[in-house]
């Protein structure tokens, strides 16, 4: 990999702020920290998620945050520096530094550090389309206005790693969900793989943070198998 490649863009950034702030000489704490910044950037690669609302709207732009990280690597400040422009895209940087947090611990000496990272969200010529079909067994009204409460929950929370855009991979995911009688999702898993980890993760992931509607005619409890979709085809 390029000393100038998007991986340690950020690396290269810590390193020079540190080499310009202390001393001429580069110390072993200096390799430490661009080593610690490589593995930050892995972190918000993997954990960033394009909403799905932003990508029906095809907007794109962005967001300039400023982090405080702690010794352990708790995230303990940030600051949107320079907004993208559109709520939706700076309202999403809390829930990655959520996915992300904790992150690397510091390296020894470093009590605190702060950094600023661009978060880019950009579709390029690429169309995205994500989906998630909910089919129940009852055919009561009930059962099929539940059936749509969840659609919509899902088509609000779903995103689609911006890392697997850029590199044009798709999937299916199916989850198993055990959702209980008020509607609190209390369990989950994966029983067919996308191929893809990310992906696979972001489904679970989903899962965890949402929760639906209270189950119809007081059923204590209800299991699904729902399939959850990532696809990619060019504009136009």
């Amino acid at each position: 990999m390029s000393p100038t490649s998007p991986r340690n863009m950020l690396a290269l950034g810590l390193f020079a702020l540190i080499c310009c702030a202390n001393s001429p000489s580069v110390s072993a704490q200096d390799y430490d920290l661009a080593t610690w910044g490589e593995r930050v950037y892995d972190a918000f690669a993997s954990k960033q998620r394009y909403p799905k609302r932003a990508l029906d709207a095809k907007l794109e732009g962005t967001v300039k945050v400023e982090v405080t990280v702690g010794q352990n690597g708790d995230i303990i400040g940030f600051k949107i520096n320079q907004s993208s422009g559109h709520n939706v895209l700076d309202g999403s940087v809390l829930q990655i530094l959520n996915r992300i947090n904790p992150l690397p611990p510091l390296p020894e000496g470093l009590s605190s550090f702060n950094f600023k990272i661009p978060l880019r969200f950009n579709m390029d010529d690429q169309q995205t389309r994500l989906g998630a079909e909910v089919q129940v067994a009852q055919a009561t009204p009930d059962w099929k206005g539940w059936q749509r409460d969840v659609s919509r929950i899902l088509a609000r929370n779903q995103g689609y790693p911006t890392q697997l855009i850029e590199e044009g991979i798709e999937g299916t995911v199916r989850v198993k969900v055990q959702i209980a009688m008020d509607g609190t999702i209390m369990a989950q898993q994966v029983v067919e793989s996308s191929g893809n980890p990310i992906l696979d993760d972001e489904a679970i992931d989903l899962m965890r943070r949402i929760s639906f509607p209270k189950l119809p005619e007081n059923k204590e409890s209800v299991s699904l198998t729902i399939p959850l979709s990532y696809r990619i085809g060019a504009k136009g």
